[in-house]
């Protein structure tokens, strides 16, 4: 989550979850970022992250206290980034269409951001190990299910509370699938037209709501024993 979005936090309550770091442990959690996207999670040892970020382990430990905390620390960052956070852009939308484009279009970069998905997907085993991480990563999801549910129904007729955070899942599901399946087959996936596809549904569905919503309001409008005309 990231703390600048303020529009949204004083929307939703949500409150702000980033930590700040000091300079050295900060240049930690970069090398052992750029360990993981390059080499992957067998190769973050303390002998390799004292090699690429400069600092001795012995800080490592201080910092982080062990290599289960620096995880924990590269977990909570991460969903902290604002790859993955809430986009102040987004937010500051008008609600709508408008809103909607924002949101699909940044989500769209979330599924090409290889990097960061990299990283979600070998540091996936290890916070699930973790009951405290899984407790915090499970609220953050719960959150994002509903900034974007949100956000693709802002401003449309017909869409209830249900029926926003079924959208909002999907949404969270389809882009994390589909940089799965990026990352896994970067060269033969079509990720642009599934994309593109998945923005369809998201059009239909919300026309047919609002469609629905007129006729509903149309007969309840409808003086009693009358007919259409």
């Amino acid at each position: 989550m990231v703390p600048a979005n303020r529009q949204w936090q004083e929307q939703t309550g949500a409150e702000p979850a980033r930590h700040e770091l000091a300079p050295t442990a900060e240049r930690i959690i970069k090398a052992a970022r750029r360990i993981l996207v390059k080499k992957g999670y067998p190769s973050l040892t303390m002998q390799e992250i004292e090699k690429e970020s400069g600092v001795n382990r012995a800080l490592v430990h201080y910092y982080f206290g062990s290599k289960a905390g620096l995880v924990e620390a590269l977990v909570e960052t991460l969903f902290e980034d604002p790859a993955f956070g809430y986009s102040d852009a987004v937010v500051q939308a008008p609600e709508g269409e408008e809103r909607r484009k924002a949101l699909l279009a940044w989500l769209r970069r979330i599924v090409r951001d290889r990097r960061s998905g990299r990283m979600l997907y070998e540091l996936l085993p290890h916070f699930l190990r973790s009951r405290r991480l899984r407790t915090h990563v499970a609220g953050l999801y719960s959150a994002y299910r509903d900034f974007d549910g949100q956000c693709l129904a802002a401003g449309v007729a017909g869409v209830g509370q249900g029926d926003r955070e079924r959208l909002g899942a999907l949404s969270v599901a389809v882009v994390e699938g589909l940089g799965i399946q990026l990352a896994v087959d970067p060269d033969g996936f079509d990720e642009e037209g599934a994309y593109a596809l998945w923005e369809e549904m998201v059009a239909v569905y919300l026309t047919a709501k609002e469609g629905a919503a007129a006729v509903h309001d149309k007969r309840a409008k409808r003086p009693r024993g009358g007919r259409d005309t």
